[in-house]
């Protein structure tokens, strides 16, 4: 990487339920997203698509001069969305995930990341359950020792993160990934990834967001308000709110904008 490279590492976080698009907004879809698009029967899920794809384009839009329609995303043969590989374009990297209405969206040209977005509330009985399932025998200690929604939104989330971000899917692969209470690395498939937490504070309640990213590199994520983007969507409510973790953060590695209405 060229040290003159300016770093764009940008998290954005927005609820479906308070945003109205623009009515020419599959628009800045390709033929096949819009035919995607056409196939959701569900009214949020669908929106939540074209939102996140929407948004997507039109920031990438800004930093490679490019239409938002013309940004060359493609599948990889693992089924993960990306880039057109064979020139700079490929240097950028994306993740979306969304959990109710909520929806999240990392954008890089550092190195491969995955974001995961959940918000749901399980009692201790379904988190050892699912820990059993999924997780590895330290991390079922561990969350055995305190088994709240928060320590097992923070541990799913970073383990969707990672394999999000390698390209790996969650089958047979959960506990697989080496991470260790308070600390703000992971690694899988003999590759380190650096974690950022996040609570989000909205409507549907608390929730938990983790950010990864591929390597052992220093990363600052720049929090993208809505308000402040040119873009034509109407706010038409309280967007989440977020504030890092600072639990499982290591200031070493992470620094953050703090705080504030997206």
């Amino acid at each position: 990487m060229s040290k003159n490279k300016v770093i764009f590492n940008q998290l954005l976080v927005c609820d479906a339920d308070h945003l109205i698009l623009p009515p020419d907004a599959d628009q800045s879809l390709s033929p096949a997203e819009r035919a995607r698009l056409a196939k959701i029967v569900h009214p949020t899920q669908a929106k939540l698509f074209l939102l996140g794809r929407y948004l997507l384009r039109q920031l990438l839009a800004r930093q490679l001069s490019l239409s938002p329609s013309q940004i060359p995303i493609t599948l990889n043969n693992k089924g993960k969305p990306q880039l057109f590989t064979g020139d700079a374009i490929s240097e950028w990297h994306f993740n979306i995930s969304h959990t109710h209405s909520l929806l999240a969206l990392a954008l890089s040209n550092q190195a491969p990341l995955g974001v995961d977005l959940e918000t749901r509330r399980l009692t201790p009985a379904q988190i050892m359950r699912l820990a059993r399932r999924y997780f590895s025998q330290a991390e079922q200690h561990w969350l055995h020792s305190a088994p709240s929604a928060e320590n097992f939104l923070q541990l799913w989330t970073l383990k969707e993160a990672v394999l999000k971000a390698h390209g790996a899917g969650i089958a047979n692969n959960l506990a697989a990934i080496h991470w260790q209470p308070e600390q703000a690395q992971a690694q899988f498939a003999q590759q380190d990834y650096q974690l950022s937490h996040y609570q989000v504070d909205a409507a549907q309640g608390l929730g938990r967001l983790t950010l990864a990213l591929q390597g052992d590199i220093r990363a600052s994520w720049l929090h993208l308000k809505l308000a402040d983007l040119p873009l034509a969507l109407e706010i038409s409510g309280v967007q989440p709110n977020l504030s890092i973790s600072h639990a499982l953060s290591d200031p070493k590695f992470l620094t953050f904008q703090r705080d504030g209405y997206l």
